[in-house]
């Protein structure tokens, strides 16, 4: 049997790819009025994010490589890379034989640069997709991409600042929808997909090593605060109903309630992380949270690094 033995969760921001001098470049073209208490402070504090980030993504990668997994079972949101008016599913399992796409930031990178080549799990990943679709989720399946970057950066940009593309494991990419309504998944869905995913694995017949990385999130591109304490909350409460008291909509249309388009809403993916939590089934440890604002208008993302201390298997 399979066995899941390490759980993790990890923001990706650009700003994890690139120097401090380029981080201007990130910020959002849509103005937006000051914030009083941002006001000439926002990047007086950009090294210092740096600083927390390298320690955070060398913490994170020495957990993830502690305990040695034979598969990462990444779990993260396509951003209008793959998904679209053509197909967009709630839950999208990538079973090619390879993984070959690109890492690199999509702004000045182009899809030659920084490619990510590493082996699929294929037959771990056809043993959970049967135990999840005997369990009432639905989940799609496809071997093959449409962008020109191949997989969406949810996926390959981990593998890239976490340094993980020479790590010896196999992956398994599971895309979530956040950008495409109606059926974007709800959090109680979310919360129910992470215990059934929890299920397959252990019931998956093939001897494997797993673990879990949620890649994503938390609020952006307007940093909310006030939402990211109760998602660390719950990240850090043994009772899963915790979840139940953020509304779906605050995820959904939190572009909304800044006035900006769907495609600056990096919030959903919090359904991501929420996914980790019901698969773990403890209390997460954050390694850090920085709310990192890049402008002083709140443009900027909570990042997040946490691990979930999982009982020792053999």
């Amino acid at each position: 049997m399979a066995n899941l033995v390490g759980v993790f969760g990890t923001s990706h921001s650009p700003a994890l790819i690139a120097p401090v001098s380029d981080w201007p470049a990130l910020e959002p073209r849509i103005p937006r009025p000051s914030l009083d208490r941002l006001v000439g402070n926002v990047r007086d504090y950009w090294d210092e994010h740096q600083a927390r980030f390298d320690i955070a993504m060398k913490q994170l990668r020495a957990s993830i490589l502690a305990v040695d997994p034979d598969v990462l079972l990444i779990v993260g949101s396509d951003q209008g890379e793959n998904f679209g008016p053509r197909s967009a599913p709630v839950f999208e399992m990538f079973l090619a034989d390879h993984l070959d796409a690109s890492a690199a930031n999509r702004r000045d990178e182009g899809p030659d640069q920084f490619r990510v080549s590493m082996p699929i799990a294929v037959d771990l990943g056809l043993q959970i997709l049967n135990e999840l679709c005997d369990n009432g989720f639905d989940v799609a399946h496809t071997s093959e991409t449409s962008d020109d970057y191949g997989i969406g950066h949810a996926v390959t940009w981990p593998m890239r600042f976490l340094d993980l593309t020479e790590s010896g494991f196999e992956l398994l990419p599971i895309v979530t929808n956040v950008w495409n309504p109606p059926n974007v998944p709800s959090v109680r869905r979310c919360v129910a997909f992470g215990q059934a995913l929890r299920d397959a694995i252990s019931a998956a017949p093939k001897q494997a090593r797993v673990a879990v990385l949620a890649s994503g999130g938390l609020s952006h591109l307007v940093l909310d605060e006030e939402l990211d304490s109760r998602v660390l909350d719950a990240l850090q409460s043994s009772n899963l109903d915790t979840w139940l008291a953020i509304a779906d909509d605050e995820l959904r249309l939190a572009h909304e309630k800044h006035g900006l388009p769907l495609r600056l809403n990096g919030t959903a993916e919090i359904t991501d992380w929420i996914i980790a939590d019901a698969c773990a089934q403890v209390p997460a440890e954050i390694i850090d949270y920085v709310p990192a604002y890049r402008t002083e208008s709140g443009y900027g993302v909570g990042m997040c690094f946490a691990q979930w201390g999982l009982p020792a298997t053999s």
